[in-house]
């Protein structure tokens, strides 16, 4: 067993690589050799601090900021939005239009995430039930995919299988999630922690409105069983590890975060969000504005919901990737009005996907 407590998440993610680079062991998977470690407990005390910025980390924010929040737009088709961002979305997709198990569609499934909030309201804060379930036997299991699917077998089975939401007496929202495998460079340190949090904060958002005003934002725990770096990415881990000590691991975000006053309303503004973004990644470049013109109309749909983009951590994720297509698209610079944290700012500044930062390199 292995636990590992940090403030930040280029805290967590340098103490856990220390120990899969120091303590793992090589085994053969079905997508080769992974340097393994097993049964990990990595523990955020600070969630909203989750802005990768990792010298050595060729992550690419941008693709984070945007898959969060198509997972949050309930969102499963991966063409043309999150394949833009994510060019490797189709190798997890079994028939190239969808991912099977993406996570979006199922927060939303039976009513679960509603089910969160309407558990804390029935039982009380300290309820115990406040669970979602991203695994569902009726899915995944070797009959359903037959049954459901035709399929033999899927490239997409959920890594992330439950999630908790629990509160504990000093009145904070605590997140657990069980995962049953992590890829520690493509999964659980680039999308993983990031999605989860953001999770745990929009249903902050809403138990401090419908519940309790003093909730607070509590610890998020990722528990991974198999947790594994792959062969090929071995010299970017050791990369990273070498410059431990020009690592910046504890900048902390004091940043505000908000979201519509309802669930319903949440997953509007960013069906909206991905809707936007959509259409400047496919329109022909006669019918796009200017960067400014568009950030304005960006700015359109968060006053639509009611929603404050000054200051808004929500609002800089939205605006990051508008502008990183503009740099794909028409080669612009990446240039941000958001006014935020220092940790947000160098995930984006000093980003490997940004090809301002590339320059001065």
């Amino acid at each position: 067993m292995h636990v590992v407590h940090g403030e930040t998440i280029n805290d967590v993610t340098m103490k856990i690589l220390e120990k899969v680079l120091n303590e793992g062991v090589s085994i053969s998977t079905r997508n080769g050799h992974a340097v393994t470690i097993y049964d990990v407990s990595i523990i955020l005390h600070n969630p909203r601090s989750r802005h990768l910025s990792l010298e050595g980390r060729k992550n690419n924010i941008f693709a984070t900021f945007a898959e969060a929040m198509w997972v949050l737009a309930g969102d499963n088709r991966i063409n043309p939005y999150l394949t833009f961002f994510l060019p490797r979305a189709p190798k997890y997709s079994d028939d190239g239009v969808i991912w099977r198990a993406a996570y979006g569609e199922r927060l939303y499934a039976h009513g679960q995430l509603e089910n969160v909030v309407q558990q804390f309201k029935k039982e009380g804060i300290f309820t115990r039930r406040a669970v979602i379930s991203l695994y569902m036997p009726d899915r995944d299991t070797n009959d359903s995919l037959i049954n459901v699917y035709n399929l033999e077998n899927s490239l997409d089975i959920p890594c992330n299988n439950l999630i908790h939401f629990f509160i504990t007496p000093d009145k904070k929202l605590n997140i657990k999630i069980t995962q049953r495998s992590g890829d520690l460079i493509f999964g659980v340190s680039s999308i993983n922690i990031f999605e989860f949090s953001l999770l745990q904060e929009l249903v902050l958002f809403i138990l401090q409105r419908e519940v309790d005003n003093q909730i607070e934002l509590g610890y998020l725990h990722q528990s991974v069983t198999n947790l594994h770096i792959y062969a090929d990415k071995i010299d970017q881990a050791n990369e990273i590890y070498k410059r431990k000590e020009k690592q910046k691991t504890g900048l902390i975000n004091n940043d505000k975060i908000s979201f519509p006053t309802s669930l319903a309303s949440i997953k509007l503004l960013f069906c909206d969000i991905v809707s936007f973004l959509e259409r400047i990644i496919i329109d022909i470049p006669q019918k796009i504005d200017t960067l400014d013109k568009e950030t304005e109309k960006l700015k359109n749909i968060f006053r639509k919901h009611l929603v404050e983009t000054e200051r808004n951590l929500l609002w800089g994720y939205a605006e990051a990737a508008l502008s990183y297509i503009f740099q794909e698209r028409f080669n612009k610079t990446i240039e941000l009005t958001s006014k935020l944290s220092n940790d947000f700012n160098l995930s984006v500044t000093s980003n490997h996907f940004n090809n301002s930062n590339k320059e001065c390199l």
